[in-house]
């Protein structure tokens, strides 16, 4: 038995979920969500976690240029 062929399109998709963890787990990532997660909370606003979680992730995607065109 040889090893799983393992092709492009799943080392790609591979690459991209490494890259987001480090994003989700860096001190600057966990920063900015609690931070947006305060603001968010003090104005009420419907799921505030959930939303300030999808607005830190975008931000830093968006300020270190990940590329997503790759998938």
């Amino acid at each position: 038995m040889g090893l799983p062929v393992i092709d492009e399109y799943h080392q790609d998709l591979n690459k991209f979920v490494q890259r987001i963890s480090e994003i989700c787990m860096s001190g600057e990532f966990l920063a900015l969500k609690k931070e947006l997660e305060g603001i968010y909370n003090q104005y009420n606003v419907e799921e505030a976690s959930i939303l300030a979680f999808q607005d830190a992730l975008y931000a830093i995607i968006a300020q270190e240029g990940v590329e997503l065109s790759n998938l």
